[in-house]
């Protein structure tokens, strides 16, 4: 089987990433991260020569996003930009990802691999946890949600059920 293999992160150190990051936008204590705005005005001026591209869904097919970190490119497809724009958890969290991607993955920090039939890939190896992992603490940060509910974290964070879900439950496991 195929892969891609990611330098190794923790869910620590991605954390820790995103909480420097956030200090250094000044959003570090707020519960509701403006994802949208981020991408658009601040990203910009954090890597001058970001570029953020709107597609139509025809063009994308069943991607919803995807990002070329040497690039510093991020496209996003128009049903789930709309979405998240109108507040819908699961593609404010499809956006928060692509931003991990953009931060985290560089083409030469990520190898194609051949895994043996019983090998598995570690998820502090797999580019798309180590997204996940980002965009999930971006957007509800452990820091913050550590002794609220899933209900509160959903509303307060802008997150589905299932992210907040996640995100408690990894912050229960790694504290």
């Amino acid at each position: 089987m195929n892969c891609f293999k990611a330098d190794p992160l923790s869910r620590v150190a991605i954390r820790h990433f995103v909480r420097l990051l956030k200090r250094k936008v000044g959003l570090e204590y707020e519960l509701y991260f403006p994802i949208l705005p981020f991408v658009e005005n601040v990203l910009p001026v954090l890597i001058p020569d970001f570029q953020f591209e709107v597609v139509p869904r025809f063009e994308m097919g069943g991607k919803h996003g995807e990002t070329y970190p040497n690039k510093n490119l991020m496209k996003i497809r128009e049903d789930v930009y709309l979405r998240a724009a109108s507040g819908e958890g699961r593609d404010r969290l499809t956006i928060a990802h692509e931003v991990g991607h953009l931060f985290l993955h560089e083409d030469d920090a990520i190898a194609l691999c051949r895994l043996a039939p019983e090998e598995q890939l570690k998820p502090f190896e797999n580019p798309e946890w180590q997204a996940d992992a980002f965009g999930g603490e971006l957007l509800a940060s452990s820091y913050l949600i550590k002794s609220m509910t899933v209900p509160e974290v959903q509303e307060k964070c802008g997150v589905s059920s299932s992210a907040a879900y996640i995100q408690l439950s990894a912050l229960r496991r790694h504290n």
